[in-house]
Order: structure tokens, then sequence, then C-alpha cells
């Protein structure tokens, strides 16, 4: 997933009227907040719009479909529209869980007790 094609695909499934560029930060940001809180990556710089627009992001598929979830629930927040925030937020929440459960699983030392 990049940058480029999360916005192209948010588009497609909730138009709205924010500009690319503001997109593409609420992905920066998220993304370095997976860095700092999950992958434990704390030289994150960030990404520079529309120059790292084809760049790769750090969640890759399966569980990818968050960045265009985030750009729907944030694009939903700042609408104003607090009831489709709420359920497009959920909706994020989840896959974000479900993101971070899977890289801890896949990441985690296969001696440690904790394991699953």
């Amino acid at each position: 997933m990049t940058i480029n094609k999360a916005i192209a695909n948010a588009a497609l499934l909730h138009p709205d009227a924010f500009q690319d560029t503001l997109k593409a930060g609420w992905i920066s940001e998220l993304d370095g907040k997976i860095a700092k809180e999950t992958m434990h990556i704390d030289d994150f710089i960030g990404y520079e719009f529309p120059r790292d627009g084809d760049s790769e992001l750090l969640v890759q598929a399966p569980y990818d479909g968050i960045y265009e979830l985030y750009i729907i629930a944030m694009s939903d927040f700042f609408s104003g529209e607090l009831s489709n925030y709420s359920v497009s937020a959920i909706l994020f929440d989840r896959a974000y869980d479900e993101f971070k459960k899977a890289y801890i699983r896949n990441h985690m030392p296969p001696h440690s007790e904790f394991h699953t």
C-alpha cells in the first residue's frame, strides 16, 4: 500500500472535499504512531507528500486496509459527521487492533513464554 493508493481507494469508497496533502499527513501521522507504539521504530521521520506518494507504507496486506479506514474516519470527524465518525472509527479501531495482534504475534521471539 502507498499513500497515493490509500487516498485513491478512500476517495472511491467515501468521496470528500479534503485535499490529498491533508490526507497524506493523516497517513504519515498514523504510520508514525504504528512505528513508535507497535513496531518500536524510534527513528521514523514520516513522509513528504507528494514526493513519497508511491513509497510503501508500514502496514502490508492483508492489514493495509487500515489506511483507507483511517482516512474515512478522519474525514468524517473533520466534516462534523459525528454519527458516521462513530461507525468509521470503530471499523478503523477493529482493523488496527487486528494488525497489532498479528504484528506482535509474528514478531515475538519464539522462545518467549507468551508466544501464541
